[in-house]
């Protein structure tokens, strides 16, 4: 079976039968709600404004459809189900605007809801990080979230993710709103990950990966020794040959 993201030999016939349930749940949760809302937009009569409908119409549309044909989801998976329930409000909002008919956005809400549930559980499905597996593929992982304050004194929430090639770090004080600090390392610059304890700001444990060049960076992250033990390994997997 051909796979959309790099797999190690090891966990190869695991990730096969991952995929080949997840795969049916992620399609129509991407695509559902798209074809839904434009079903409605060509059937309905239009009586509102026409240019800003199509619109959000076509920027809800072709939103989902990018992330599913492009394989972003595979770097990105904390964004499924926010992408999805952005895109059917754009669908939505585009479908009203265009009908001047509250009661005709109401199928794309629905098709909305249910493609966030079938999204979610297709992410249960393949990015089950129990066991380990996911660190023998390219799949992106996503550390839990860890609230810290930043200068100014206010809650922040800290994440960091990896893929086949990036290790990312971000705080950011919601979904909506940029970067407060973040950055990105090549998985090939890590030279070594390991979990301490810091005396600096915000404290605790944080997973501290040293570069090729003998620099520290230290990752503020939830769950710190699960996600240093992931990376870890699929740092280590990496360097292996039997990939595809």
């Amino acid at each position: 079976m051909r796979l959309p993201f790099g797999v190690h030999e090891s966990v190869r016939a695991e990730f096969e039968r991952r995929w080949s349930r997840a795969r049916v749940l992620l399609v129509p949760g991407f695509l559902a709600p798209p074809a839904v809302s434009l079903v409605v937009a060509l059937v309905a009569p239009w009586s509102g404004p026409v240019g800003p409908g199509w619109v959000l119409l076509v920027i809800g549309v072709v939103v989902p459809v990018w992330f599913l044909a492009r394989r972003v989801y595979v770097h990105r998976p904390g964004w499924w189900a926010g992408l999805v329930v952005y895109a059917g409000v754009a669908q939505g909002l585009g479908v009203g605007l265009l009908t001047r008919n509250a009661l005709l956005a109401l199928p794309v809400v629905a098709a909305t809801a249910v493609a966030g549930v079938l999204v979610t559980k297709a992410k249960a499905v393949l990015l089950d990080v129990v066991g380990g597996a996911i660190a023998g593929t390219t799949l992106g992982v996503r550390s839990e979230s860890r609230q810290v304050r930043n200068a100014t004194g206010h809650p922040v929430l800290a994440h960091a993710n990896f893929d086949g090639e990036l290790l990312r770090w971000h705080v950011r004080t919601g979904p909506s709103t940029p970067d407060v600090s973040g950055g990105e390392l090549p998985l090939r610059e890590i030279a070594d990950v390991r979990v301490a304890d810091t005396r600096a700001a915000p404290g605790g444990e944080v997973v501290v990966v040293r570069t090729a060049a003998e620099q520290d960076v230290e990752l503020v992250v939830g769950r710190p020794h699960d996600f240093a033990t992931l990376l870890d390994r699929r740092l280590a997997l990496l360097r292996r040959p039997d990939w595809s």
